[in-house]
């Protein structure tokens, strides 16, 4: 690994590490319910000092991976430059605060990222462990890519199969639980690195937009519409609010020999 993809993969684990143990911080607060103020709306202090963690922490590992670290060369410019998306990435989530405390922790929380950036020394870089690929596709490239999914998988604004209409006939909707016991995650990688696919497409109706490696390939609903396909779009993951995943293509007659009852664990309506 060069010493600028050592720094940018550096910067992408800390995000990663740190928003996990601010949000696990946050999940123990609202478990003991300490979350909100007596009057069960406002939030409390230590909800305010805790939760905005890691909004950012996420607004900044987004910020990274729209940086493509083989396009860099120079290891100082690219501390620089990953220093300065910690100090100005921002999301829906970070761009209006609640008030001072909220603020205080945001700030606090770009100046620690800075802080860790700039101290790596080369002798900690040489030890810094690979991450999988992932990089957020820029405006011209997802425009064109879901301009080919929409093309391909006659998918109009908003919602997919079985939440609007389809009359492709290699389309499938699944109840989700189904699917993920039938299919867990790590057969259907397996599946996509037997036809020779290395990194896929996830689409989420908030974005952003990646090209990520198949080992990050994990078709649920996360609170976003959630697409996944590759290459020439002849495969298709599509997961739902609605308790449904839909498969198309090439992928679906290689899961339905696997999956027996298949055809019982159709979707038939949200949470069936």
């Amino acid at each position: 690994m060069t010493g600028v993809l050592a720094l940018h993969t550096a910067a992408r684990r800390y995000c990663l590490e740190h928003h996990a143990l601010w949000w696990e911080r946050y999940i123990t607060i609202m478990r003991s319910g300490a979350d909100r103020q007596p009057d069960g709306y406002h939030y409390t202090a230590e909800a305010l000092a805790t939760f905005p963690r890691y909004n950012v922490l996420h607004a900044i590992r987004v910020e990274l991976e729209r940086i493509d670290p083989a396009t860099l060369a120079d290891l100082e410019e690219t501390r620089q430059l990953l220093i300065l998306a910690g100090q100005t990435a921002e999301d829906d989530f970070t761009r209006r605060p609640i008030g001072q405390i909220d603020q205080r922790a945001v700030a606090e929380e770009r100046e620690a990222f800075a802080r860790y950036i700039a101290a790596l020394a080369p002798s900690d870089l040489r030890a810094i462990e690979p991450l999988p690929f992932r990089r957020v596709l820029t405006r011209e490239e997802s425009q064109q890519v879901w301009s080919r999914f929409r093309e391909r998988w006659q998918i109009n604004q908003g919602y997919w199969y079985p939440l609007a209409h389809c009359t492709l006939s290699d389309v499938v909707a699944f109840r989700a639980r189904a699917f993920e016991q039938a299919v867990p995650t790590d057969r259907l990688q397996d599946i996509l690195r037997s036809h020779g696919i290395e990194r896929v497409w996830e689409f989420r109706e908030s974005g952003p937009e990646y090209e990520e490696d198949v080992s990050l390939f994990e078709p649920c609903y996360s609170g976003a519409e959630g697409y996944w396909s590759s290459g020439l779009l002849e495969w298709i993951v599509y997961a739902s609010h609605e308790d449904s995943v839909t498969v198309g293509g090439w992928l679906l007659k290689e899961l339905k020999p696997l999956w027996p009852t298949w055809e019982h664990d159709a979707w038939t309506g949200p949470f069936c």
